[in-house]
């Protein structure tokens, strides 16, 4: 799954070209998947299919769930666009590039990849960290997929903005970053369209990875 900068990046990419009624409700919801407060709910709260052959991101299952206020509220839209993104993250990282960390090493190399990223994350694109006070979510209905540490995740998202990791990336460079950023934001905006619209463009079959 993609890291949380990248999520955040989206959704002010999309903000930037798309009406978004409440900013800061949908930067919270591109990165709310990723606050669970158990490690075991990951699957729950990116609303994760394995059958015995794929496995992909149901995202139509969480805008079906959602419908009476996903076209209204920037929280579950942005919500149900972290999980799209996923679907494209994956899709361009295991389908268009090929790249597939295959032991514990090679994740934990992604993910320092990832910290190594964010500086240029936040510089090339100036991205500027508008959730930095505490966010009070608990009555949401959103909050009935899983327990959330939205405040604690919050306050560590923060060091990405301003911590800066050096080293040479492994698997995901800048390059292929930008060129994901540019391939996909375009298809997500065209999503949000449809969804602000009562339809939709996706399918999650469409982005299943072989098991």
């Amino acid at each position: 799954m993609a890291q949380r900068t990248i999520h955040y990046l989206f959704g002010e990419l999309f903000s930037q070209q798309f009406e978004i009624k409440d900013k800061k409700r949908f930067l919270l919801g591109n990165v709310f998947p990723d606050t669970y407060a158990n490690g075991s709910d990951r699957d729950k709260t990116h609303y994760i299919v394995k059958t015995d052959t794929q496995v992909y991101f149901d995202f139509c299952k969480f805008r079906d769930q959602y419908a009476e206020v996903i076209c209204n509220d920037d929280l579950y839209l942005g919500y149900y666009m972290h999980l799209v993104e996923d679907a494209f993250y994956r899709q361009f990282l295991y389908s268009d590039r090929v790249i597939r960390p295959n032991n514990p090493e090679e994740v934990a190399m992604l993910h320092n990849d990832y910290r190594i990223l964010n500086a240029h994350i936040v510089n090339r694109y100036q991205l500027q960290n508008i959730l930095l006070s505490p966010m009070n979510i608990e009555n949401e209905a959103i909050c009935d997929i899983a327990e959330f540490r939205i405040n604690g995740f919050l306050e560590d998202m923060s060091c990405d903005f301003t911590n800066q990791t050096l080293g040479t990336t492994r698997f995901l460079t800048e390059n292929l970053l930008d060129e994901f950023i540019e391939k996909y934001v375009p298809l997500g905006l065209e999503e949000l369209q449809c969804v602000r619209n009562g339809d939709t463009l996706l399918q999650p079959i469409d982005f299943a990875r072989k098991r």
